[in-house]
């Protein structure tokens, strides 16, 4: 898979992970009130002009759910900043992500898009698997605190209670 980031973007557990997603059966889905306010919330929270729920599939990124209730976008895995982000059980943050080496190459950072900011919480499972994200983005550069990253992860707290309704 060709990537941007110049490292391995694949997990150790990827095979276990990708049977994880697939059984929430939430992949290539319709549009769910749940999911886009909780996207819109996310953009609400934090005056961020982009916020998605992404999922990240074996070869692409696809977005669930977007602060203007978009759903269906679906990104080539190698560019996109969530699959980096699922790598980390932790809050993924780029300040300013021309600062950062293994972005400038991006299609996204680089392009027409010209992001600098992106911030994302990990979507994980009951048995541990990161199977997508919370993320944030802007076109300039922000600050994000502790605080803030905290509010992000109880955002993806939401998301992963109610895939986890999809199974019980």
């Amino acid at each position: 898979m060709e990537n941007t980031f110049g490292k391995n973007i694949i997990p150790q557990n990827e095979r276990q992970r990708l049977e994880s997603l697939k059984k929430y059966d939430i992949l290539y889905t319709l549009s769910e009130p749940v999911f886009n306010e909780l996207a819109a919330l996310a953009a609400m929270s934090f005056e961020m002009p982009i916020a998605m729920i992404n999922f990240v599939d074996k070869n692409n990124v696809w977005t669930k759910a977007s602060q203007d209730g978009e759903t269906g976008l679906n990104i080539e895995r190698g560019t996109s900043l969530c699959a980096l982000a699922i790598l980390k059980d932790e809050v993924t943050v780029y300040e300013d992500a021309l600062k950062e080496r293994c972005l400038l190459a991006n299609p996204f950072i680089a392009g027409e898009h010209g992001l600098r900011f992106y911030a994302a919480a990990p979507i994980g499972t009951k048995e541990g698997y990161n199977i997508g994200v919370v993320c944030i983005v802007d076109r300039k550069p922000r600050d994000f605190g502790r605080a803030e990253q905290a509010k992000l992860e109880s955002i993806a707290r939401m998301v992963e209670l109610e895939i986890e309704k999809r199974i019980s």
